[in-house]
């Protein structure tokens, strides 16, 4: 009986189930592939679109917190260079900028300035926002902080070694 039994296993479930388990495992591939490398790709494309699009009604945000530099200068010059900024108006500029280092005290007069751009950027419509920081960088805390639930998306500027990086969204989502 237990050969006839075990004739039975070899002959027929055994393929049976080498045949399930190969069928099976597609979809779990699959899966895991689109988890681990498919992610990863979505995002880096996604990154490319969204930092190389200026947007429909852009705005730009100058934070110059350094004394005795002009900031806007740099950025006016990075502008005329930069394809996708150049055609921003005038009116969608806004710069907060103090002219002596910033103290504890300067913090919510700063945090209303900001405050007050924002407002001004929102107002506009602004759907993107090329956002310039020079500074302290709790001010881009609070930049960040007060754009968290804007419709527009914002876009971070730095000064590496005398030009401008477009270091992507500021907010990621979560893929």
């Amino acid at each position: 009986m237990f050969d006839a039994l075990k004739s039975v296993t070899d002959t027929i479930l055994n393929p049976i189930s080498v045949w399930l388990s190969l069928i099976v495992s597609v979809p779990i591939f699959w899966t895991w592939w689109d988890l681990v490398i498919g992610r990863r790709y979505r995002h880096r494309r996604w990154r490319r679109e969204v930092s190389c699009h200026a947007g429909v009604r852009p705005a730009i945000l100058i934070v110059d917190l350094l004394p005795k530099k002009d900031v806007r200068a740099a950025v006016e010059h990075f502008r005329a260079g930069s394809e996708e900024l150049k055609g921003i108006p005038e009116e969608h500029v806004f710069v907060v900028s103090r002219s002596n280092w910033l103290e504890p005290d300067d913090a919510p007069g700063l945090v209303q300035d900001i405050q007050a751009a924002a407002a001004e950027i929102l107002r506009c419509g602004a759907d993107v926002l090329h956002y310039f920081h020079a500074g302290p960088v709790f001010a881009a805390a609070v930049v960040g902080a007060e754009f968290a639930n804007a419709g527009c998306r914002v876009l971070l500027y730095q000064n590496e070694q005398g030009h401008y990086v477009n270091f992507g969204p500021l907010r990621h989502p979560r893929f």
